[in-house]
């Protein structure tokens, strides 16, 4: 079960959305080779040269004049959101654990392509895909898939990105936005491969970076502090002493500079989302860009 306090921050997070990211995202995808769809759009009455198959004969009746029954055209674009469940994302010294980010960023995607009437499917993976879904587009899918994340349990073992990245070149046969939500630690050489390459060649490919102050810098005080790996179990004990502190904020800049680098390699636009801020407004931000390229 997801905690009370996780439950309320995402109620809010689905009315948020509807009104500030809807039309920020991805915009308005239509295919132009379609005809029109299912989704009802209004009624007008008939005009000449309107398809008759499109009469809506209740309507007609009641009016005592022929309307047709005008549709949404199909969305042409589906969503896809990769979530990293790995004991990683456990991490969490400030407001909120990695974990929690992580549900928030996720259910700001998926209600906000909910109300932009956009399927949207999950894969979940820590190791190795754990599980994935089909796009699908209705509230009660969304939520879905929020139970499933929060409840999934990583195996012992490295974060593995590679496994998902093939999964997602394999099993997505339509262009779609995919949303890569992971703090990619991981002992792969995941942008030395070609595989992200290839699947950001055929997809709008996104990295979504949870990042916890703990790890862009040491904590105040002195004397020593155990750390442990979440996911190798390893501890190693570290001075807190100036220079310590000072080398710990240049590793982890490096990391982040190393990281957003290869991103603009692949290439593939990324954001970074730490946990003690909003989980929405970077999102905002980024596709506020992309809109103004």
């Amino acid at each position: 079960m997801i905690p009370e306090h996780v439950m309320r921050e995402l109620r809010y997070i689905e009315v948020y959305t509807g009104k500030r990211i809807r039309n920020l995202r991805v915009g308005a995808y239509t295919s132009p080779l379609r005809g029109p769809g299912f989704d009802f759009d209004e009624h007008q009455p008939y005009r000449h040269g309107d398809d008759v198959r499109r009469i809506d004969w209740n309507v007609t009746a009641r009016m005592g004049a022929p309307f047709v029954r005008h549709t949404h055209a199909e969305r042409e674009l589906n969503v896809m959101i990769a979530i990293d469940v790995s004991r990683s994302m456990a991490l969490g010294a400030a407001h909120r654990s990695k974990k929690e980010l992580m549900t928030f960023i996720t259910g700001s995607l998926l209600f906000s392509a909910v109300s932009d009437q956009i399927n949207t499917g999950f894969l979940a993976f820590s190791d190795r895909v754990l599980e994935s879904s089909p796009p699908r587009r209705t509230r009660a899918a969304a939520w879905s898939v929020l139970e499933r994340c929060w409840a999934l349990s990583p195996r012992p073992g490295r974060t593995a990105l590679l496994p998902a990245v093939r999964h997602l070149s394999t099993t997505l046969k339509r262009t779609s936005v995919v949303f890569i939500v992971s703090d990619f630690i991981s002992d792969e050489d995941l942008f030395g491969s070609q595989e992200l390459a290839m699947l950001a060649a055929k997809h709008d490919v996104i990295a979504v970076v949870p990042l916890d102050p703990t790890e862009a810098a040491l904590p105040s005080g002195g004397g020593y502090m155990q750390i442990r790996d979440l996911e190798s179990g390893r501890q190693v004990a570290v001075g807190l002493s100036a220079r310590t502190r000072r080398a710990y904020a240049a590793e982890a800049r490096a990391r982040r500079d190393a990281l957003a680098r290869a991103f603009y390699r692949v290439p593939m636009d990324h954001v970074f989302v730490p946990t003690d801020g909003s989980p929405v407004e970077p999102l905002l931000s980024l596709f506020a860009a992309r809109m103004a390229r």
